[in-house]
């Protein structure tokens, strides 16, 4: 039996209370639509005490080897730093609606590299399970971002999603969009009651497209 994906086994233990502090699996720098450049992200990650990172700029990675440099010279000043995982946004089709994949934890790029052109895909490779297969392809996991923020509902979409062979499911997320971070009482709930019926992994992230990494 094949062991599983390290990144499994992290999103095994994502509770709650796993985000902004100890876990962050979803965030965006100056290299897509965010306001932090890669390496004041590093920075104020390592600040937070974050054990793990993925910086999930919509259609780039270019953020990864600055975040991977930034968190190695703070690591050589004594600072303990987050484990970073490769992460990407992905835009996609699911039941023919237009979602975010974000593929986590991916060691090659070959696969995926029609999705890391800085703009989304268009035809066939534009469908969740074309998207689903790259990133499986590219040894990572996929999961669906904030599955309540589209209009179809998200118990439809995760369904659908577990039948793609989907991974996870962004599970705390702050549908309130608050000045701090705050996972959305009720709905995340709901989210995570289903995919835990589904055997679906749990993720989170803060989605962080401003100065701060604590909100969004």
């Amino acid at each position: 039996m094949p062991l599983p994906h390290p990144l499994a086994t992290v999103l095994a233990t994502v509770d709650r209370r796993s985000c902004p502090g100890r876990c962050n699996f979803h965030c965006h720098t100056t290299c897509s639509d965010g306001s932090l450049t890669p390496e004041e992200l590093a920075v104020q990650a390592a600040e937070l005490g974050l054990e793990h990172l993925a910086v999930t700029d919509h259609h780039s990675q270019r953020a990864y080897p600055l975040v991977q440099q930034t968190l190695a010279a703070l690591q050589r000043q004594g600072q303990a730093v987050p484990r970073l995982w490769r992460g990407v946004e992905i835009s996609a089709v699911l039941k023919g609606c237009l979602v975010h994949v974000l593929a986590l934890g991916y060691g090659t790029e070959t696969p995926l590299t029609p999705y890391l052109q800085g703009e989304a895909v268009c035809g066939e490779p534009l469908q969740a399970e074309a998207v689903v297969s790259a990133v499986h392809g590219a040894g990572g996991l996929a999961a669906l971002a904030h599955p309540a923020r589209y209009r179809l509902d998200f118990r439809l979409l995760i369904r659908a999603a577990r039948q793609l062979k989907f991974d996870a499911v962004e599970t705390w997320y702050d549908y309130d969009m608050l000045p701090r971070w705050r996972p959305s009482p009720l709905i995340c709930d709901h989210v995570d009651q289903l995919r835990q019926d589904l055997g679906l992994l749990a993720s989170c992230g803060t989605d962080t497209h401003g100065v701060n990494l604590r909100g969004r």
